[in-house]
């Protein structure tokens, strides 16, 4: 018998042929948290895939006013939204630069002040340092060959991840706080570990289901 984990996984793929079809070309509205969003061609759209509202909400619900909020991966700039209306000193990044035009549109339109830069990770931050990072990383282990498949594929071994568990301590304040959400239908502990060789320690924090009994999980990592 097929798992309910495995199934998901079989229509990942799927999904993802769906998402490119249809926003290869178009613009898509959606709402989401409140949020009225114009997702463009090759951006991570929130609504499909549920990960990022998650993230969103549960990072509205903390402290952060007057904090320093780094949104790794921005895509529509949801996260970022949530964290802005929370109160914290926004800036959103992201390797897509139309990902980077649609977070500043969805910004404006929401009449929130977020600063947006294209970067690799951490590439254009320099020195910057960040009370909170938050990132919904991409979680297939698989090269990207495009700035859409970017959002969703890692690299072999998770490399994306493992690159960003190696460089965040430099660009996180004394105290701070990362947090990511991940499927539990990932191998979580071999990414857990690429954290914890980095010095760091993890904690759950939240889970949560979503579209085909999925549960996602927000991570705290200090």
């Amino acid at each position: 018998m097929i798992s309910a984990g495995t199934l998901r996984r079989l229509t990942h793929p799927i999904l993802l042929r769906y998402w490119l079809k249809r926003t290869g070309t178009n613009v898509v509205r959606t709402r989401v948290g409140g949020f009225a969003l114009r997702v463009y061609p090759t951006v991570f759209h929130p609504k499909y895939f549920g990960s990022s509202a998650i993230l969103g909400e549960y990072i509205e619900s903390l402290d952060l006013k007057g904090k320093t909020f780094l949104d790794m991966g921005t895509g529509s700039g949801i996260v970022g939204l949530f964290a802005s209306r929370a109160g914290a000193i926004v800036t959103g990044v992201d390797i897509n630069p139309r990902a980077i035009e649609c977070a500043k549109e969805n910004a404006a339109a929401a009449g929130l002040e977020i600063e947006y830069r294209h970067s690799d990770l951490f590439s254009n931050l320099r020195d910057r340092q960040f009370d909170v990072i938050a990132w919904n990383p991409p979680f297939f282990p698989k090269p990207a060959r495009t700035a859409a498949e970017a959002a969703l594929y890692a690299g072999d071994g998770y490399a994306v991840i493992a690159r960003f568990a190696r460089e965040s301590r430099r660009y996180l304040k004394d105290g701070g706080t990362i947090y990511v959400v991940l499927s539990m239908d990932l191998e979580i502990p071999v990414l857990a570990r690429m954290f914890e060789g980095e010095g760091f320690s993890l904690s759950r924090v939240q889970a949560r289901k979503w579209g085909f009994g999925e549960t996602m999980v927000v991570l705290e990592i200090r």
